[in-house]
C-alpha cells in the first residue's frame, strides 16, 4: 500500500499535469495574460486541494459497496514485542531509500536558492541608488540582463543607451508593481519540494512566460515604442549577463515566444468561451474518475465502542515502534500479528520480561506486526529470542496467510466456507459460538472482519481444540460490540438465568438448538449450574444452566466423544424419553427435564 504522504505528492502532481494540458493546449496562445495568471496561481492551489476533495457527489458511477477488508483479529493470535532499544536497527526498508533520495534531491535543489538568495543579497550590497527616465533603480557595475526582484529594479545604466532605458524600466515597473516576485519564488520553492514531477517544471516554465507576456503586453500598451523596436531591444539585451534564476529577468529564455505573442492579435471577448470549456472538461475527468471516499477508506462498524481497546495498544512493527494504521496498512506485507493483554498465562511470551520492559502498556495490549520483509532479519531474530516468541516457519505462515485471506472473501461475498475448510475449528460470530450453518447464512457484504487460528484457545476448552473461525459483522447501532481484545463474552446474553447451550460438543446458541428436528437429535443433557461446575467440570460459567445436545449424525465423531469423556458424561447418559408437550417446549426424545437431571 502507497505511503499517504506519497500518495498524496501523486495525486497532487497529476490534477496539476492535468490542468496544465488544458492551459497549454487552450488558453495559452490567448492575450488575456493577467487572466491566465490567476489560472495558474488557482491550478496550483487547487491540485493542492485535490487529494482532499470528496468528489463523490460528480462521481458518475454507482457508489459500490464499502467492502471491509480483512483485518487481522489480535484476538486470536498470540505474541509479544521488544522495546525500540531492545530490538535493535531495523532494516532500512525500499520506501525509507525512496524518501532519503526523493529528500536528498529536495534539499540539494533549496540549498541552491539559498546560494542564488546569497548571490542576489552581495549583488544588492553593491548596488547604488539611482533615478533615470523619471523612475529610481539600483545601478550594479555587473554586466547583467537587468531584473527585478521585490521592490527593488536592477540594471547597468552603462550598458544601455539613452532611450532603450524608459522602455527597459516600465518592464521592470511592471513586475515590481503586480508583485510577480512572489510568483516566481513560489515557482522554485514548488519545483525544489517536488522536483521529480514534471509538472512543477512545466509550472515553473509557465508561470515564467506568463509573467513576461504580462509586462511586454504593458509597455507596448502604456509607450509609444513600436512593437519592432522593443523586440529589437530584447533580442541585443539577451546577449547580456544572466540575472538571478529566481529574480524576474528581462531577458528571458523564451524570447522567441514572447515576440511571438506580441505579434499576435488581440483574443476577443468570445475567446473567453475556452475558460468555461476547460472547466467543463475538467469536471467531466473529475466526474469520470471520482469514486465514493465510502468505497476507498474502510468505515468504522455501526455501533463500535468509540473507546476501543485497540487504540491503547502499543504497536510495533518489525521491532521498532509503530501505530495501528501503519500496522494495517502492512496488510499485503504483514505475514503474523501476535498481541498480549495483561497477565494471564499462557499467552506464548516470557510476560516476566514484557513487563519490564513494557510495564503497564502490557494491560492495554501489545500487539507486534511481523512482515515478510523483516520476519527473517537479526533484529526480529534476537527480539523474538529475548521474550520467547516462536513466529514458526515463515512458508506455513504465509500459506495460512493466503489461505485466511481466500476463506474471508468466500465468506465476504455471501458464499461461506464448507466443513473441510472450517476443519473442525470453533465458528465465532461477533464473539459468540455459532454453527457452521449460521455462517454460511450470513449475507454478502456484512462481513466486516475474519480471522483464523490453527491452535486451542484455552478459554474456548475443548471445542478450540482444533483452532477458531472468527467473523465480525455489521451491526446495528443498537447492538453494541464486545472489546475485540477483552475477547468472547461468557454469557449468551444479558439474563444470567439463560442457559449455554453447547450442540455436539461445541459451544451454540438457543437459535441452533431450536432449528433441530427432532429426529435428529440422539441425546439431550439439562444440567443446572451447581452440578455443571461440581460434578460435569464446567468452568466460569456463573449461575447459568448447562444444556448439552448430540445429534444422530454426529453422536459417534470423535469430537463429541472427546467432549463426553472430558465432561464424565457417559457416567450418567440418560436413557431416550418418549417427547410430550411441556411448558418451555416441545420435549423431544432423548431429552431429559432439569428435575430428572
Amino acid at each position: 500500500m502507497m505511503p499517504a504522504a506519497l500518495l498524496y505528492l501523486v495525486q497532487m502532481q497529476l490534477a496539476l499535469l492535468l490542468l496544465l494540458g488544458v492551459y497549454y493546449l487552450a488558453l495559452r496562445q490567448l492575450t488575456f495574460h493577467r487572466l491566465n495568471r490567476g489560472y495558474l496561481l488557482g491550478s496550483l492551489a487547487l491540485a493542492a486541494l485535490y487529494p482532499a476533495l470528496d468528489l463523490s457527489a460528480l462521481s458518475l458511477r454507482p457508489a459500490p459497496a464499502a467492502a471491509a477488508r480483512p483485518r487481522l483479529l489480535p484476538q486470536l493470535l498470540d505474541g509479544a514485542g521488544p522495546t525500540a532499544a531492545a530490538a535493535g536497527p531495523a532494516p532500512v526498508s525500499a520506501e525509507t531509500w525512496w524518501w532519503l533520495g526523493y529528500g536528498a534531491g529536495a534539499g540539494l535543489l533549496l540549498l541552491l536558492l539559498l546560494v542564488q538568495a546569497a548571490a542576489l543579497w552581495r549583488l544588492h550590497r553593491g548596488s547604488r541608488p539611482a533615478r533615470a527616465a523619471g523612475s529610481v533603480f539600483r545601478a550594479v557595475a555587473a554586466p547583467i540582463s537587468p531584473f527585478s526582484f521585490g521592490r527593488h529594479i536592477y540594471l547597468n545604466p552603462a550598458r544601455h543607451p539613452a532611450e532603450e532605458l524608459p522602455a527597459v524600466l516600465l518592464h521592470e515597473q511592471v513586475h515590481v508593481r503586480q508583485l510577480h516576485s512572489l510568483d516566481t519564488l513560489l515557482a522554485h520553492l514548488h519545483r525544489a519540494l517536488a522536483w521529480a514531477s514534471p509538472a512543477a517544471w512545466l509550472w515553473l516554465r509557465a508561470v515564467q512566460e506568463n509573467l513576461e507576456f504580462i509586462a511586454d503586453a504593458a509597455v507596448l500598451r502604456e509607450s509609444a515604442l513600436p512593437a519592432k523596436t522593443y523586440q529589437y531591444s530584447l533580442l541585443r539585451l539577451s546577449t547580456l549577463g544572466a540575472a538571478p534564476a529566481f529574480a524576474t529577468p528581462f531577458s528571458f529564455i523564451t524570447l522567441k515566444n514572447r515576440i511571438q505573442m506580441m505579434n499576435t492579435p488581440e483574443s476577443s471577448p468570445r475567446q473567453l468561451s475556452r475558460y468555461a470549456a476547460g472547466l467543463s472538461l475538467l469536471l467531466l475527468l473529475a466526474a469520470a474518475c471520482a469514486t465514493p471516499k465510502a468505497s476507498e477508506v474502510p468505515q468504522p462498524r455501526p455501533g463500535a465502542s468509540a473507546a476501543r481497546a485497540l487504540d491503547k495498544m502499543t504497536y510495533l512493527l518489525d521491532g521498532r515502534p509503530s501505530t495501528e494504521a501503519e500496522v494495517f496498512a502492512q496488510e499485503e506485507n504483514l505475514l503474523t500479528l501476535h498481541v498480549y493483554k495483561g497477565t494471564k498465562p499462557n499467552q506464548g511470551a516470557d510476560l516476566a520480561a514484557l513487563r519490564r520492559d513494557y510495564g503497564s502498556r502490557l494491560d492495554d495490549g501489545l500487539a507486534f506486526g511481523f512482515t515478510k520483509a523483516g520476519v527473517n532479519t537479526p533484529a526480529v531474530q534476537a527480539l523474538n529470542a529475548k521474550y520467547g516468541i516462536k513466529l514458526g516457519d515463515p512458508a506455513v505462515l504465509e500459506k495460512h496467510k493466503t489461505d485466511t485471506e481466500a476463506m474471508y472473501r468466500k465468506v465476504l461475498d455471501g458464499q461461506g466456507l464448507t466443513d473441510e475448510e472450517i476443519g473442525g475449528r470453533l465458528v465465532l460470530i461477533d464473539q459468540q459460538p455459532a454453527t457452521a450453518a449460521q455462517l454460511r447464512a450470513l449475507p454478502p457484504g456484512t462481513v466486516s472482519g475474519f480471522a483464523v487460528s490453527d491452535g486451542p484457545a484455552k478459554k474456548f476448552g475443548e471445542a478450540s481444540r482444533k483452532g477458531l473461525v472468527m467473523v465480525t459483522t455489521t451491526k446495528p447501532a443498537a447492538q453494541a460490540q464486545p472489546d475485540p481484545v477483552d475477547g468472547l463474552v461468557s454469557t449468551l446474553d444479558k439474563d444470567l438465568n439463560t442457559p449455554l447451550y453447547f450442540l455436539d460438543g461445541q459451544p451454540a446458541d438457543k437459535a441452533a438448538v431450536e432449528q433441530l428436528q427432532p429426529a435428529a437429535i440422539s441425546s439431550m443433557w439439562v444440567m443446572k449450574n451447581d452440578k455443571a461446575r461440581q460434578r460435569y467440570a464446567f468452568q466460569n460459567i456463573g449461575t447459568h444452566d448447562v444444556i448439552i445436545v448430540v445429534t444422530k449424525a454426529n453422536e459417534q465423531s470423535a469430537a463429541v466423544q472427546e467432549f463426553i469423556r472430558q465432561h464424565g458424561i457417559e457416567q450418567s447418559k440418560p436413557s431416550p424419553k418418549a417427547g410430550k408437550p411441556t411448558s418451555s417446549g416441545l420435549l423431544y426424545p432423548g431429552f431429559l427435564t432439569k428435575d430428572q437431571c
